[in-house]
């Protein structure tokens, strides 16, 4: 919070310099980590050494591109609709950029209309907010993983049912769910202690990956309970894939052997709601169950 108001105050004092003098205020520009881009027509008219910084290209060629030229395709509709830097009145926004290698960096910007070597301008000042945006994303990604196994948790679990099923919803086409629970683990704890029972599970968990597609979710929601969300599937593949998962656990040469027993849903079919669709998959799973 204390570098953002100190980031703040440096382009309210940057503003000012301009005001006052044009000089005075490329000689703060130059010193300050605000990245400042200033456009006159279609190109940049003017850069500081922070914006070679943050975007990786030398002064003279970011003169020959416009602010435009450095948006990430993702954002390039959002800085559309809002004008850029043209609008009549200051705005203040987040956006992602390229730089010159390739690499993606998030910025929050601010835009204004200016006099700059006496000729109307707009400028953009820029804050490099990549770093705290990785630690968002970092804080968020725990808030959905399983620590031990590092598939999602419950709450990913919830979270993807509920997407696919609005996709369903769109689309017309079904997904299946595979309910999995890892048979005898209380026997691994009970026999060969807490330790050898986490690495039983995260046995099964990489298994889960083996043979999870990229759009599909795998998820540990209980003790020793999972779920993989497979959009798209019908109930013959979902079963292949369950077969697969057996048959891999059954020929692993680690020790304890494993084996899981696995209940397959397919929405809509087997139930039109998620509480209805999961209740589906778990009687099929405890009727596998070992004696």
């Amino acid at each position: 919070m204390l570098t953002k108001i100190r980031e703040r105050a440096a382009e309210a004092l940057l503003q000012q310099e301009l005001e006052c003098g044009e000089a005075n205020f490329r000689t703060l520009a130059e010193a300050i980590a605000c990245a400042i881009f200033i456009s006159q027509g279609k190109r940049l008219h003017y850069v500081n050494h922070a914006a070679e910084t943050i975007t990786g290209y030398a002064r003279e060629e970011l003169l020959s591109m416009t602010f435009r030229d450095l948006i990430h395709p993702d954002c390039r509709e959002l800085v559309l609709k809002r004008g850029g830097a043209r609008q009549r009145d200051a705005e203040q926004y987040e956006v992602k950029i390229l730089t010159k290698n390739g690499d993606e960096r998030w910025l929050d910007i601010r835009t204004a209309i200016i006099e700059f070597d006496g000729r109307r301008a707009s400028l953009v000042s820029a804050f490099d907010l990549t770093e705290r945006k990785h630690a968002e994303e970092k804080v968020q990604l725990l808030a959905v993983t399983d620590p031990l196994t590092g598939l999602g948790n419950y709450r990913r679990l919830v979270e993807a049912l509920h997407a696919e099923v609005k996709r369903t919803g769109r689309t017309g086409r079904s997904f299946a769910v595979m309910l999995l629970d890892l048979d005898g683990l209380k026997k691994i704890n009970d026999r060969d202690g807490p330790v050898a029972g986490s690495r039983a599970l995260c046995r099964l968990g990489e298994v889960l990956r083996l043979f999870c597609r990229a759009i599909d979710t795998a998820a540990r929601y209980g003790a020793d309970e999972f779920a993989v969300i497979l959009p798209e599937t019908t109930a013959a593949t979902a079963r292949l894939v369950a077969s697969r998962i057996r048959n891999r656990l059954a020929t692993d040469s680690l020790q304890p052997p494993l084996s899981a027993s696995i209940g397959v849903g397919v929405y809509p079919q087997d139930g039109e709601t998620m509480e209805a669709l999961l209740c589906t998959a778990d009687r099929e799973l405890y009727g596998m169950k070992p004696v």
